[in-house]
């Protein structure tokens, strides 16, 4: 017994069950985890060696060399990428990104092991491997306090950092801007001078003054008592009284001889402002698999309450919040969804009738009902990619269920006996329809098992899709016939009426005719319209992601290498006065010295530098955003023309630094940026480039100081001393840690300013009790020029030179202008060129979509041969799916569109449909020629009854997809589906009936 059979002989239970998946559907909805994008695990890890004092060069050749050969023996590491700058190398491994998250924690530790075994030079490291790099912090906010000084701020900021640690859910929290206080002893050249007290005695006795020591224990009668000595630092003024010993013996307190402050670190760390108040930024990330709209609702309950006993004047507010984005996000999507169901539905009520469609309705509604219940079974969270899915299913899924009642309708309208009616159509369907719905399913396999980011991004399309095909397989072959022996009826007079008499099918009946008569002439018209929409398809602009519809911009500015911080904190402070003028703006961040934490995944912090800056600015409305960019553009070269501002938007997957780089390979930095500088020039002539740099930036000034090594040796100065000397100019020396609850507070040697702008009459000190003047000590010192910035690309050093295309520009448009000129620049012997941007992640990510395309066709083939026993059936059905071209290529172009990844995954999912179309009309050829019928006859009789389902199917998918066009995300994959489907369909009813005429012309078809 067949699942049809079952469910009409066991209608009660039938009922039971629908009524059980309703109420199970609408519970699951309440109760599954809600997210703005999918989760997937960015699969870069960052480590961090400092290597004080070195220079660019020395810290690539000594230290990131070292590194980048111990990470090499790491399992699965596709790319090494690092960055080497005066004193710091930070090294970025890419793992290869078919590593889903259960397997990347276990190349981390292997990745850490590594390290810590490699061999670093005297003075480097230790190397800090930061495998949550990746982390995604779903919320940032920004604490300002009216009134309050910055150590204040960061006290409640740590207040409220561990108050929410305990909220469920959160994972991790940081804080950003806050400022790392220190006492600065800064000490007087003059009078160290006059007592014959060196610097560097003083240092002596403050060094061992606050550490932790250890005085053991005594034992008296039967307890061991632990002994505890005091003396460490209470405060600066502890300090200020340290008696230091001069060359006649006398003791001299501390305080005689230099200034002791609290204040912060100089110079400045990066730090952070929003609306132009001072901030202490606080990044929350949620564990994994959290519900970030409970956990976010949860986080916002407890500040409400933290706030209340908070003093008046300090505010918390939101730079990013991802719950509230989220349930925004939801609720447009539930909208959506809401309006395709109500789109189907009318459309079935209108043209299959009212019982017909609310057959149908019912299918489509309890097949989504269950759908949510898989969902939240497998742990599916609702978020953008899975609405989507379903929105995208929305036609698929009745397709099935019309089937099965047009064919009940039909046979109840020619008088057949109600329940040889009712049971036949799904028992002649159930294998056609059970095959093309795994077609369908199969075309959707590619994107979830593609080894790339996109794929593990995108990989609940397929889920999702999978489900909700087979539960509405399912429900046709158990719902539907119970719900048409219930409800469907047939008048006697629509009875007595002839099926499939109408005007629509007596035109189709006509064409139909006239193409079978006409095959080779039909035929050439659809290789014509083939070969029309592929050339129309050349002409449509590519796009790899397209732009979020976030309310929300960047501005990543630059000043030239070297600058300090302060000055580009006064640069930030006229732009943030700025966009406090400008009404579109709602509220911005800036972070100056740094990039803002990673609080979406597509958003990667660049290294941080003193000589840059990024705001983040939340708009009222994102269609304000492209005239603020162009507002701003001009504004920028009026105002900070010494700036380098770089301002995007949102992309709704991954993106690259700047839409179009170039790399250049070779070992000569010198030779490098002159290829770097001819890429430039080449930008720079196209009108459509602009932000044109490379990421070596400007080459930097050094003052190089010679040693002298006989004569600083015969003073008693040894390098060390000239080091500390020159250090306790700006930077000061730390000479130990002040406690001061559970903070540690570094304690700095400065020696006061030098009264003239040369360094020759700086005295140093060494191991004799007079200072020597800095010029009796060195030889010369002389400006040098030196790279800033060291980039490594697979262990080669590497520059990219890099630009964006103007507004109403593709990149791959820019990218096609740029190449020819880019490629023919010579490359001497040992340089190579590659392209970077948008260009490798959508070659990268296409390929890795198509890698298991052929596999997935075979496998749809295959499925076609086991349900025709044949081999030409299933080479008609191929053969159609081609024209769907024509309908993609036209709409994108009327809608002006670009096709991107998105759209690719539309055309996977159009050939599910076309091919279920196809199998739809084949099989019930088949099925009229074993019944006897004349091959001529069987065809036109075919067609003619299934042309109400297919076009049904079709017409549900195309409309059920309007909802979509309008969002920035799935608009184009909307237009892809909807034109491709509606050209195709067309087409199919036509080209399939020919083809099968044409290959089985001289045979008995049965």
């Amino acid at each position: 017994m067949n699942i049809s059979d079952f469910s009409l002989n066991n209608r009660t239970t039938v009922m039971v069950v629908m009524a059980a998946i309703l109420i199970s559907g609408l519970h699951a909805y309440l109760r599954l985890g809600k997210m703005e994008d999918p989760a997937f695990t960015i699969k870069t890890a960052l480590i961090v060696t400092p290597y004080p004092g070195a220079s660019p060069h020395e810290v690539e050749q000594q230290v990131t060399r070292v590194v980048e050969t111990a990470v090499q023996n790491t399992d699965e590491v596709e790319h090494i990428r690092s960055f080497s700058r005066a004193g710091v190398s930070m090294v970025y491994v890419d793992m290869y990104e078919h590593n889903r998250a259960d397997a990347i924690q276990q190349l981390w530790d292997m990745l850490r092991r590594n390290v810590q075994r490699c061999r670093l030079p005297p003075g480097a490291g230790p190397s800090q491997v930061y495998d949550d790099y990746s982390d995604v912090y779903g919320i940032f906010l920004a604490l300002t306090g009216e009134g309050f000084t910055t150590a204040q701020l960061q006290d409640y900021a740590d207040f409220i950092k561990r108050e929410l640690m305990l909220v469920p859910d959160v994972k991790r929290i940081e804080l950003f801007g806050n400022r790392t206080e220190q006492i600065t002893i800064q000490i007087s050249r003059a009078k160290c001078a006059g007592l014959g007290i060196a610097p560097e005695q003083i240092i002596n006795v403050l060094n061992p003054q606050n550490e932790l020591v250890n005085a053991g224990s005594m034992e008296i009668d039967a307890k061991r008592l632990r002994i505890q000595t005091t003396g460490a630092f209470g405060g600066p003024a502890d300090i200020a009284g340290l008696l230091i010993q001069d060359r006649t013996g006398s003791q001299i307190l501390l305080k005689d001889l230099a200034d002791i402050s609290r204040g912060y670190v100089e110079p400045p760390e990066p730090m952070m402002r929003f609306n132009g108040r001072p901030a202490i930024g606080i990044a929350i990330a949620a564990a994994s698999g959290a519900n970030v709209v409970t956990m976010g609702d949860a986080i916002q309950a407890r500040i409400d309450e933290l706030m209340a006993d908070l003093p008046v004047g300090i505010a918390l507010e939101g730079v990013y919040y991802q719950s509230r984005l989220v349930k925004g996000a939801i609720k447009q999507f539930m909208t959506n969804l809401l309006e395709s169901v109500g789109i189907v539905i009318a459309v079935l009520l209108i043209s299959m009738g009212f019982r017909s469609g609310l057959i149908i309705a019912g299918n489509l509604i309890l097949s989504i009902l269950g759908t949510l219940l898989v969902m939240q079974i497998w742990c599916i969270e609702l978020q953008r990619i899975s609405l989507a899915a379903l929105i995208l299913v929305m036609g698929m899924i009745v397709d099935n269920a019309i089937v099965v009642t047009d064919a009940t309708l039909t046979r109840l309208q020619q008088g057949e006996l109600r329940w040889n009616a009712i049971a036949q159509p799904p028992r002649m369907t159930a294998w056609p329809l059970l095959g093309a719905t795994v077609i369908a399913c199969l075309a959707f396999l590619p994107i979830f098992v593609a080894p790339v980011n996109a794929g593990e991004y995108c990989a609940s399309l397929f889920l999702v899709v999978s489900i909700a095909l087979m539960i509405s397989w399912v429900l046709s072959m158990s719902q539907t016939p119970v719900f048409c022996y219930y409800f469907l009826k047939v008048s006697p007079t629509k009875g007595s009426k002839a099926p499939h008499s109408g005007l629509s099918y007596r035109l189709y009946q006509r064409i139909l005719s006239t193409a079978l008569t006409h095959r080779t002439l039909t035929l050439l018209i659809m290789a014509g319209l083939l070969a029309a929409g592929g050339f129309g398809f050349q002409r449509v602009p590519q796009w790899f992601f397209a732009e979020s519809d976030r309310a929300q911009f960047f501005i990543d500015y630059r000043r030239p290498e070297g600058t300090r911080i302060q000055a580009m904190a006064d640069d930030l402070a006229i732009l943030e006065a700025h966009l406090g003028s400008l009404p579109e703006v709602k509220e911005y961040a800036a972070c100056i010295g740094q990039g803002a934490p990673r609080f979406t995944a597509p958003l990667t912090p660049p290294p941080p530098a003193a000589c840059f800056g990024q705001m983040v600015v939340n708009v009222h409305d994102y269609n304000n955003i492209d005239v603020l960019i162009e507002h701003l553009e001009s504004w920028f070269m009026e105002h900070l023309p010494d700036g380098e501002p770089h301002m995007w938007k949102h992309i709704t997957g991954p993106t690259a630094d700047y839409k179009v780089e170039v790399r250049f390979f070779g070992p000569d930095p010198k030779v490098l940026r002159h290829l770097a500088e001819q890429a430039k020039a080449i930008m720079r002539k196209d009108p459509r480039a602009r932000n044109i740099c490379d990421d070596w930036r400007e080459r930097v000034p050094v003052l190089e100081t010679v040693f002298a090594q006989q004569k600083a040796r015969a003073a008693g100065v040894e390098r060390r001393h000239l080091a500390d000397t020159l250090l306790g100019l700006e930077e000061g020396l730390t000479v130990g840690l002040y406690r001061e609850k559970d903070d540690l507070i570094p304690v700095k040697v400065r020696f006061d300013p030098i009264q003239s702008t040369s360094l020759e009459t700086l005295p140093v000190w060494g191991n004799k009790p007079a200072s020597t003047p800095l010029c009796q000590v060195i030889n010369r010192q002389t400006v040098i020029w030196e790279d800033p910035i060291i980039w490594r690309y697979d262990r080669r050093r590497v520059i990219r030179a890099q630009c964006d295309p103007v507004r109403g520009v593709t990149a791959d448009t820019l990218l096609k202008r740029l190449r020819p000129a880019i490629e023919a620049i010579p490359l001497p012997p040992a340089y190579s060129l590659s392209w970077e941007g948008e260009d490798e992640l959508s070659r990268r990510d296409i390929a890795g979509l198509q890698k298991f395309l052929p596999a997935t066709l075979i496998g749809m083939s295959l499925i076609l041969v086991f349900l025709f026993n044949s081999v030409r059936k299933p080479l008609i059905i191929i053969l159609t799916v081609p024209l769907s071209i024509v309908g993609i290529a036209l709409g994108l172009l009327v809608f002006r569109m670009p096709f991107g990844f998105l759209s690719m995954l539309g055309v996977y999912s159009l050939i599910g449909m076309l091919i279920k179309n196809a199998v739809v009309l084949i099989d019930q050829i088949t099925v009229e020629i074993k019944a006897g019928k004349a091959p001529d006859r069987a065809i036109m009789d075919s067609c003619t009854s299934r042309m109400r389902p297919v076009m049904m199917a079709s017409m549900t998918t195309i409309l059920g997809m309007i909802p979509l066009v309008s969002d920035a995300m799935f608009g184009s994959m909307a237009v892809t589906i909807m034109c491709g489907l509606a050209f195709a369909t067309l087409l199919t009813l036509l080209v399939v009936p020919v083809l099968y005429s044409l290959f089985f012309r001289q045979e008995n078809i049965a």
